[in-house]
This record gives structure tokens, C-alpha cells and sequence, in this order.
């Protein structure tokens, strides 16, 4: 298996990022069904949003390994060994259209200790037409710009110590989504790869993370 890299740009800076994974024999990409990726944690109605966030039904992640020789194909077990670690040691699922070359993820996903999280109460009256907060864990929002955040109740312990949270990052540098699609389609994908790592870290139970996001508070 190999890596293609492309360049591509991220927050006013040029990366070079590798996509779709292809077999060096067959020339062929390794294509996943929506259920499949990011560990293969998305249930029925996940995939589907997730098909709507893409207008597409096959899928493919990275493949090949890190600077520390971990995968970097995701897995809820290695998200979690590496929850305390810097951006380029995290573990994240990163996922692009089966077929695109242009080296943009569809979606990336990742974790991260926190101590804190925002005030839902507040958030929500502050919240304009382009966020909108989910009743979901600590604290949940999607906006406009196609991100959404999950905090969720999570005591993990690291080499400095503990954390009460858990934060849960989606981010589409690939730009809007596609027609067809609902914002809480994005939340509806965050909430399951969550609720997979929550369990993950065996917290689950203090998470307490639903099978199914509720409407937005402020929808």
C-alpha cells in the first residue's frame, strides 16, 4: 500500500497531505462503504449522513504510518494511546470521496484532552443563524464554516495530569456541504465516532453520549 501526496491549503498554510490508498499491484484505490470508516464506528443512520455530507457512497482514508511508526489509518485504540500526544502524533480519522485527487479530505476528526468546555446556556443565547448547539454531551455545536465540536465528560489521565473532558473536533476543509444535507448530518457522524472512543476509554457510561443527537437547542 502507498501514500499520494498533494498539496493543499490549511489555514492560510501549503501542506502536503497524502490520500487515497492504493495497492501497488492492482493500481486500484481500497474503497470503504460509509459503515467502514473511521474504525468502522458509524451506525446505519450515520452513514447515511455521511453519505449526504459527500453525495457519495464509497470512501477511502489514509494509509502508511507516522514519524513514530503508528498508522495512521484510524483506530479507536491507538485515538486513545495517543489522545495525550501533539497534532502530528494524534491519531485522526481522516476521510476523503473515493475517486478525488485533489488531496482534500472530505472530513478529518480528532481528539483532545481538555479541562474545560463552553456553557451551553450561553452559547445558545449568544448562538447567530450560522451555529447551531445540540443539546449533546457538555457541550455541542455546528457552524457555518464546517466545523463542529463535541465535548463530552471523559476523566483521562496524562503525563501532566488529569482531564475532565474529552473534545471531539470535525472539520471540512473541503468547503460547504453537499446540497442535500443538513448541518445536524455532521453532528449525527461526530456523535458516533465519540461514542466509539468514549467507550474506548471506558467512559462511556460518563459521557453519556445518545444513540440519537437530539434537535438543536436553538434550531
Amino acid at each position: 500500500m502507498r501514500n499520494r501526496p498533494h498539496w493543499m491549503l490549511y489555514g492560510g498554510l501549503i501542506l502536503l497531505v497524502a490520500t487515497a490508498c492504493t495497492d501497488d499491484e492492482s493500481g486500484k484505490e481500497t474503497t470503504l462503504s460509509a459503515s467502514q470508516v473511521c474504525d468502522s464506528t458509524l451506525t446505519s443512520p450515520s452513514s447515511k449522513s455521511l453519505e449526504r455530507l459527500a453525495s457519495a457512497e464509497r470512501f477511502t482514508e489514509l494509509t502508511g504510518t507516522n514519524q513514530q511508526g503508528d498508522a495512521n489509518e484510524f483506530s479507536l485504540e491507538l485515538a486513545a494511546k495517543r489522545l495525550y500526544g501533539d497534532v502530528k502524533e494524534r491519531n485522526i480519522c481522516m476521510v476523503y470521496k473515493a475517486g478525488d485527487d485533489s488531496g482534500i479530505p472530505l472530513l478529518k476528526i480528532e481528539f483532545e484532552p481538555t479541562e474545560n468546555h463552553p456553557d451551553p446556556e450561553e452559547e445558545t443565547r449568544k448562538a447567530d443563524g450560522d451555529r447551531l448547539v445540540f443539546p449533546l454531551g457538555s457541550y455541542a455545536e455546528v457552524n457555518g464554516g464546517g466545523g463542529a465540536n463535541l465535548y463530552f465528560a471523559c476523566s483521562t489521565k496524562g503525563p501532566e495530569g488529569t482531564s475532565s473532558y474529552v473534545r471531539a473536533r470535525m472539520y471540512s476543509p473541503g468547503g460547504p456541504s453537499a446540497p442535500g444535507s443538513e448541518p445536524e448530518d455532521r453532528m449525527t457522524v461526530l456523535n458516533d465516532v465519540a461514542r466509539g472512543l468514549a467507550e474506548e476509554l471506558g467512559c462511556a457510561d460518563e459521557a453519556a453520549l445518545p444513540a440519537r443527537v437530539p434537535e438543536p437547542a436553538n434550531g
